[in-house]
């Protein structure tokens, strides 16, 4: 019986095992009819093999300007402008942002070039894609794009991506997102061919726009060279084209054109309008174009555990609280409130006096004499003197301080203030002296039409010598490590998730500031800062486009257009 059983679960198993034989359970049924074996003879030639394709460098390919023109015409700003933030902010094809300031018959600087240069035109960035791939000898490339890890980042980085690959055959955008501080260690390493990158007006010229790509400037991440470009920043800055302003505003706009039009170091995206939400109770705040974004001297709030508090988030920390070494929005903002310079920003970036309490100018334009505010005290109250500032401005000129924002010591015509910088002449030939403890008289190499506005900047903030230098290398690191004679001390900084400012006792105006404190949370997911907002627990709040619908016929909802450009920057020019 059991050799019998046996037998027959044998029998089964065959059955079993013929059944399955050709039949794969990973391939999906067809439509398709069963394929006959054919019957055919093998051909007299063998087909062709495909052709192995040639990886580009990302390097050589960014260097090649059909290559990056491809990529500016290849996808729709207006999606992200219409679509994806929804705030009224308007897509652009120029750097330098409409309204940041005229010429001597009143007409903006977008009267000559109003439409910008290399529209959209996905059949033209083909074209222009297939050339580059024929002059450089690729078929495919994969290139880094450098941008930050917030919510709006991440959007516009992947619609981006996915329009630029749909576009252009052959090119893959791996997108690196990054912490604020950490994308721009890497922008600075030139670690990346394509980065997002936004720049708002540090004095109101085209020049701050304009200046950024001269060769070797601080912020050229581009690593951009031009010597004709850089022979015409220097003679609308120091030159023949000074004096002569329609020259010089003609110049400045066929360089935007050299820039975009026909080098395309840049990819313009967007001229930036902010949509915020503002508690009720919250007044006083003044909004900045210039230097620092916001300023809290004359804001109020409500009261909080008996003090008076703002309380703000914001996408990303500090980088930096050394005045001469500070690069970004979100640290001159902190030391626009926590520093005065000779003068600062009111309201509608009407400079008043500060540091100064008054100052006189030579008929010929090219020397100024500040007298100090003897009011003014750091917070160790140690007086604040004209020493300070002479420090402060050399060692921002001084090389070794490695300073981005020395140029704006050449912007201002601050007498050898070239020379310094490129190292040929000592800091002590840099034109700022102390006459004495509270007079200040600075020589300029030519006049400045906007030299008192440039003041208020941080670059030009006072640093106290024996602080700083005691410090050594961890100034600006953290709370204790920074001196402050403005309205407000930087209270508290847990590096990545919050800080605070709170009031300046020592400071001469302390009894008309009115806020005790304002607090900082990082929140970099807007859901997170909608909700926070929503709780009573921040006091503003920007919008997001998923947002604008449900929050647009709200009464605090305040639309705040500003002088800022979104663009995204190609790294050319560095590579063996």
């Amino acid at each position: 019986m059991k050799k019998r059983l046996l037998a027959l679960l044998l029998a089964m198993v065959l059955v079993l095992s013929f059944a399955f034989v050709g039949c794969s359970s990973n391939e999906e049924p067809t439509d398709a009819p069963a394929k006959e074996e054919s019957t055919d003879k093998p051909a007299d030639k063998p087909a062709e093999e495909k052709k192995d394709l040639v990886v580009g460098d990302p390097f050589v390919v960014m260097d090649n300007v059909n290559a990056r023109k491809a990529v500016a015409m290849s996808f729709d700003k207006s999606f992200i402008t219409d679509e994806l933030l929804a705030n009224g902010s308007q897509p652009i094809d120029f750097f330098v942002p409409d309204g940041i300031s005229s010429d001597s018959e009143g007409n903006g600087f977008r009267s000559k070039y109003p439409e910008g240069f290399n529209h959209y035109n996905p059949e033209e960035a083909v074209k222009l894609w297939e050339t580059a791939k024929e002059e450089v000898g690729f078929d495919v490339v994969e290139i880094e794009f450098l941008t930050y890890d917030t919510e709006n980042s991440r959007k516009i980085g992947e619609y981006i991506k996915e329009q630029i690959e749909k576009t252009l055959d052959g090119l893959t955008l791996v997108v690196n997102m990054q912490p604020f501080e950490n994308k721009l260690v890497l922008e600075d390493e030139g670690k990346f061919q394509l980065s997002w990158a936004g720049w708002g007006p540090d004095y109101p010229d085209p020049m701050t726009f304009m200046d950024m790509w001269v060769t070797g400037g601080g912020h050229n991440s581009a690593k951009y060279e031009n010597a004709e470009y850089d022979a015409i920043i220097t003679s609308a800055k120091s030159g023949d084209l000074v004096t002569d302003i329609d020259a010089r505003w003609d110049a400045l706009q066929e360089l935007e054109n050299t820039l975009l039009g026909e080098d395309q170091v840049l990819v313009p995206l967007y001229q930036r309008t902010t949509m915020r939400l503002y508690q009720s109770y919250v007044d006083g705040i003044v909004r900045h174009n210039f230097g620092g974004d916001f300023t809290y001297r004359e804001a109020t709030s409500n009261e909080i555990n008996g003090e008076t508090v703002l309380r703000l988030a914001e996408t990303s920390d500090i980088p930096s609280m050394d005045s001469s070494k500070a690069t970004d929005s979100r640290s001159f903002e902190i030391l626009a409130n926590v520093l005065e310079g000779l003068y600062s920003l009111g309201e509608n970036d009407v400079p008043y006096p500060s540091g100064a309490v008054s100052h006189e100018v030579s008929e010929d334009g090219l020397t100024y004499t500040f007298k100090l505010n003897e009011k003014s005290v750091w917070s160790n109250g140690t007086p604040v003197i004209a020493d300070d500032y002479v420090y402060s401005w050399r060692r921002a000129a001084d090389p070794a301080t490695g300073a981005q924002y020395n140029f704006m010591l050449t912007t201002a015509g601050v007498a050898n203030a070239e020379a310094v910088i490129t190292g040929e002449a000592p800091t002590e030939e840099l034109g700022i002296t102390a006459i004495d403890d509270y007079t200040l008289e600075v020589k300029l190499d030519y006049p400045v039409p906007y030299f008192i506005k440039l003041m208020t900047f941080s670059t030009f903030a006072p640093i106290n010598q024996e602080f700083c230098e005691a410090q050594g290398d961890a100034f600006g690191t953290s709370t204790d490590t920074v001196l402050y004679n403005g309205p407000y001390v930087l209270d508290a900084w847990e590096v990545g998730y919050s800080h605070e400012i709170a009031k300046n006792p020592t400071y001469y105006g302390a009894d008309t500031v009115k806020l005790d404190r304002v607090t900082f949370r990082v929140v970099k997911d807007a859901a997170s800062a909608i909700a926070l907002y929503e709780d009573g627990e921040i006091d503003r709040v920007g919008l997001t486009a998923e947002y604008v619908e449900q929050y647009i016929d709200d009464p605090n909802l305040v639309l705040e257009p500003e002088l800022v450009t979104f663009y995204l920057v190609f790294n050319i020019n560095n590579h063996e």
